[in-house]
This record gives structure tokens, sequence and C-alpha cells, in this order.
């Protein structure tokens, strides 16, 4: 898969952006601290995102740039290729120029659902908000600014470790598996053994009685 580097991020994103961006009266930057592509699937704390992303006239989806986005750099950029100008948070309504405005909400780092789910909300809110300062003429970039720990599947599927625990009651020796073979493996080396005890016991006689002799 296709894996954009931190240094090109910004550039990238810039590049993938419609030629007449600098048209919008405002581009709000959402960023979402430890969130993935891959998140919206799995997680239902996304609803109004959701709908704005399925609403969306057009769309451009980067899925993996390696370590982080550098928020204030892109904001910084889209300003100056668009003779605009920067502000941070909901304050749009004391924003009146003639450039395009780069509206940047940065909200807590994904946890949890319960996080997630008021960040929805904050989203919603923020949109909203842009809308009716824009008259529907705007663009929204939704990026993070620090990447998602990713852990490997060995590292999934292990339990918690417990520094109190003995060795043997931390890790479990024994598999369904492994105890089944060990048991056929006992049975069949025990057939074998008497196989070959019975054949090692088999006598043939010293010598051989003859006919008896008719008179």
């Amino acid at each position: 898969q296709f894996i954009i580097e931190n240094e090109a991020a910004v550039s990238t994103i810039w590049s993938s952006l419609s030629s007449d961006i600098c048209d919008a009266k405002t581009v709000a930057i959402i960023d979402q601290p430890g969130i993935h592509l891959n998140d919206f699937a799995r997680s239902e704390s996304f609803t109004a995102i959701k709908q704005y992303r399925k609403d969306a006239a057009s769309r451009t989806e980067i899925e993996y740039i390696a370590d982080h986005v550098n928020v204030n750099t892109l904001a910084t950029l889209i300003a100056e290729e668009c003779d605009g100008s920067v502000v941070y948070g909901d304050n749009l309504s004391n924003e009146e120029n003639d450039g395009t405005t780069v509206a940047v909400l940065s909200l807590p780092s994904a946890e949890d659902k319960a996080t997630l789910q008021q960040n929805d909300e904050k989203v919603d809110a923020f949109i909203k908000s842009v809308q009716e300062h824009a008259e529907d003429n705007y663009a929204v970039i939704y990026t993070s600014s620090s990447a998602k720990k990713l852990r490997s599947v060995l590292e999934r599927r292990a339990p918690p470790v417990e520094k109190s625990r003995p060795i043997f009651a931390k890790y479990q020796l024994f598999s369904p598996g492994v105890f089944m073979i060990l048991a056929i493996s006992l049975v069949i080396i025990t057939i074998v053994t008497i196989g070959l005890s019975w054949l090692t016991g088999i006598q043939t006689p010293i010598r051989f009685e003859g006919k008896p002799k008719k008179n």
C-alpha cells in the first residue's frame, strides 16, 4: 500500500486539493490526534463526521501517512497560497477578509469512545459555524497531528502482563493441541513397545520330533 512519509505529508495534501481551493471562503482543518481512516468503519462514534463525509460533493482520502501531519504548517501553506489568514478555534465570526480563511480546530486525543463522541459533537458544531460563515463555500480537511500507535497482532492477542503472578500462572504451557499430540504419541509408543516385546518373545523349537515308524 502507498505510504506517504511525514516530510511529504503537507505537500501531498496540498497537491491533492482541488485547483479552485482558493476560491473557497473558508478552509476548515480539523485535527484529531491518534486517528486512522479504518477507525471510521470500526467505531460508531463518528455519526456527524460520517454524514458530512457522505454528503460531500467531492472528497479525497489519504489512508497512510507515516508518523503525523504538521497541521500548523499545512494551515500556513494554504493561507499563503490563497492570500488568506489563519484562525484557531471558533473565531470565524470576527474574521472578515477578501482572502481565504483557514480555520483550525484542535481536538483532544482519541483515547476512548466517550472522547470520540464528544469530539464528534464539537466537529458538528464547528462545521455548522463554518457553513454559516462561508455560505456553503468551504472545504474541510480532517487529519491527525499525532500518529496512532499500532500494535502487532501478537501484542493485541497477548494477555495483560501481571508481574506479581508466577511464571506458570502467566503462561499456558500446554494447549489442547499439544496435549492431544502428546496423548496420541503415548498411545502409539505403547502399542509399538508391546508389539516389539511380542516379536522378541517368539522362540523357535530347538528340535523337531520325527514321525513314528510303522512296523
